[in-house]
């Protein structure tokens, strides 16, 4: 017991050096250019109705005396409006920013589009009682867990890898850790060698099956790893067709820093592919993991015969919704609770989504499927802005989505803003269900829901 105490010590002051470490934030390699700024800008823009309901969720009252709250839009000054400007589209602070005069100006075109399209005016100034919430430069807020919640995930994790998805069913892990399978603490405190795997980054499980049908690609989301998904996994494999299972550990409350970039889980996903003999896969994501399906659908088209999103986060991240419920807000329920300690405030994760998450990355603007005159009979005004002579379109900006998608979101989740993010997808002719009465992820623990989204999965696997 004094040997387990004293470890548990020694844990926590790793603990609190790790986390000031990754308080650091360093250069970000993650930036825009020129042009593919003024395109975001204009798609953002193109798909807000309001601008008092929208730009107030970014920002912060505090005034020392009062609980936080969201500010009235008139508390909202230039500067504000300028520092957070700074990071949504630079990712990067103000000071920086202003040492680059061609960057003052694209800041200065950004304000002017907004102003000009909602026909409002910021007042100079800058209000010191209004804090802007900039997701990468903000504080990493994470709580102690002891060494022993690491271990017991990381032992979970193992024996179902073991006795459930290889023993049971049959699946083979590859990639890095198929042959270092053992990132326990101590691996993380001492530098290993490594030949980079031939630059792979992500591992998978993979079982075969009729190659008659199109495989499956299955990314899990933020929690505990692909344990979490046991009775899903479980409906998938009763496909027999060829499925892909991807771990993504630096979500999944494992002691490990090391993130890979979307560039290259995406060559990953694309190497996976082709090893197996597999042209392309009807991909099937949830939470998180439909951020790597979104970049994806941008930049590897041709690899997605079809795409299940589960309680997706890639829609309408120009919202404040997901960045607050997830970060920054204070859990006044059980829900919001279990999100808040099993989730966001975990060190590792916390490190993810604060340091290597960008939203711009996993923004998913669709290409319509519908008319004009469609969306106008959704009373959507998408505000159709004309382009700088420098930058696309908004249209050449958007994705479209394979034939095969269907978006399934839940009523009443706690993360994503469901109602919004319906809206969004119906009125531009997407694939939408509404899955009654469940919170996120909730679809987990409802066997029916589970049903119906197998079913959609065996129509798209099936299908030429």
């Amino acid at each position: 017991m004094h040997y387990w105490l004293a470890t548990e010590v020694m844990f926590y002051i790793f603990f609190q050096v790790t986390r000031n470490r990754m308080q650091h934030r360093g250069s970000s390699g993650n930036t825009l250019t020129r042009k593919e700024r003024r395109s975001l800008v204009t798609l953002c823009i193109a798909n807000v109705n309001n601008v008092q309901e929208w730009l107030p969720g970014w920002f912060i009252k505090k005034d020392g005396q009062h609980p936080a709250v969201v500010p009235a839009f008139e508390e909202i000054y230039l500067e504000n409006v300028v520092e957070w400007v700074s990071w949504a589209f630079f990712t990067a602070p103000l000071e920086d920013v202003l040492q680059h005069s061609e960057l003052v100006k694209e800041i200065d075109w950004m304000i002017g589009k907004v102003e000009r399209k909602f026909q409002v005016k910021f007042p100079n100034g800058y209000n010191q009682h209004i804090h802007s919430r900039r997701l990468n430069l903000d504080p990493i807020n994470a709580y102690h867990r002891p060494l022993v919640f690491y271990v017991g995930v990381q032992v979970l994790n193992f024996l179902y890898g073991v006795a459930v998805l290889q023993g049971h069913y049959g699946m083979k892990k590859y990639g890095p850790e198929a042959v270092i399978d053992s990132d326990f603490l101590w691996n993380q405190l001492v530098e290993i060698p490594s030949n980079k795997m031939d630059a792979e980054r992500i591992s998978y499980w993979f079982r075969d099956g009729d190659r008659s049908k199109k495989p499956i690609v299955f990314i899990h989301g933020i929690g505990a790893g692909l344990m979490c998904y046991t009775p899903f996994i479980h409906q998938l494999m009763q496909l027999d067709v060829p499925i892909f299972c991807i771990e993504l550990p630096f979500i999944a409350m494992r002691c490990i820093e090391d993130v890979p970039t979307m560039q290259e889980i995406s060559h990953d996903i694309q190497q996976m592919l082709h090893r197996h003999d597999c042209q392309n896969a009807v991909f099937v994501a949830h939470s998180l993991g439909t951020a790597v399906a979104s970049w994806t659908l941008q930049h590897l088209p041709k690899t997605v015969a079809g795409v299940v999103l589960l309680d997706p986060i890639c829609f309408m991240l120009h919202y404040n919704d997901i960045c607050t419920n997830f970060v920054y807000r204070t859990p006044k329920t059980a829900s919001e609770s279990v999100v808040k300690y099993f989730a966001s405030s975990e060190l590792y994760i916390s490190h993810y989504i604060s340091r290597h998450f960008y939203w711009f990355q996993c923004a998913l603007y669709v290409t319509p499927t519908t008319t004009t005159d469609q969306r106008k009979s959704h009373k959507r005004n998408l505000g159709s802005l004309p382009p700088s002579p420098s930058c696309s379109t908004s249209i050449l900006a958007t994705t479209p989505m394979p034939p095969h998608t269907k978006i399934y979101l839940s009523e009443f989740d706690n993360i994503v803003n469901s109602t919004r993010v319906n809206s969004y997808l119906v009125e531009n002719g997407i694939n939408t269900e509404m899955m009654t009465g469940l919170d996120h992820a909730s679809f987990l623990m409802d066997s029916l829901w589970q049903k119906r989204i197998i079913s959609t999965l065996s129509h798209y696997i099936s299908s030429k």
